[in-house]
C-alpha cells in the first residue's frame, strides 16, 4: 500500500505555456483599460447628444443659406500669416458680419470674431495662429435679416499673400 506516485513532468506553475497564456490575457486586459482611459480622456467633440435639436438647427441653417443666396451675398478670402481678409458682395455698408473658423478635428482651435472694416472694401480679422486650407468657415449676420454663407478654404485664398 505504500506506492509512490511518480510525477510526470513539472508542476503547472513551472511550465512555460500556462504563463504564456496568462501573459497574453493580462496584456489584453491592460490594453483594454488603457483604451478605455484614452476614450474618457479625449472625448470626441464631433458627436452630438441631442439629435432632434441639431436637426432643427440644420433646417434653420438651410433657410439662412437660402436667404443669403437670395440677397446675393458671397465672399472672397485673402489669407496671410497675420490676418484674414474678406471681400463680400451683397452687404449693406452698416452690416458687420460674424466669422467663425472651424478646425476640422480640434474644437479648441476654432476662431470666432466679428469682421472689422478695412481698406478697399475688405473686412478683416487679425490671426493669432496660422490656419490651413482644411479649415471650414462660416459668415453670418443676424440683423435686420439672418443669413449665412459657409464653406471650406481652398488653396487660392492662401495665394493672395499681401503682407
Amino acid at each position: 500500500m505504500n506506492k509512490r506516485i511518480e510525477q510526470i513532468g513539472l508542476p503547472w506553475y513551472r511550465e512555460f505555456w500556462p504563463w504564456f497564456i496568462i501573459t497574453l490575457i493580462g496584456s489584453v486586459v491592460i490594453a483594454s483599460l488603457y483604451t478605455v482611459s484614452l476614450a474618457f480622456k479625449y472625448k470626441d467633440d464631433l458627436v452630438v447628444d441631442d439629435y432632434y435639436k441639431v436637426g432643427l438647427a440644420i433646417n434653420q441653417r438651410a433657410e439662412h443659406r437660402d436667404r443669403a443666396e437670395d440677397l446675393g451675398i458671397s465672399a472672397e478670402f485673402a489669407i496671410t500669416s497675420s490676418h484674414l481678409r474678406v471681400r463680400m458682395t451683397g452687404l449693406t455698408p452698416s452690416q458687420q458680419p460674424h466669422l467663425h473658423l472651424s478646425h476640422p478635428l480640434d474644437a479648441d482651435k476654432d476662431i470666432s470674431a466679428t469682421l472689422l472694416p478695412g481698406p478697399d472694401n475688405w473686412l478683416f480679422i487679425p490671426l493669432n495662429r496660422p490656419i490651413e486650407p482644411s479649415w471650414y468657415w462660416s459668415i453670418s449676420h443676424s440683423e435686420p435679416e439672418e443669413w449665412l454663407i459657409s464653406g471650406r478654404f481652398n488653396d487660392a485664398a492662401f495665394a493672395n499673400d499681401r503682407d
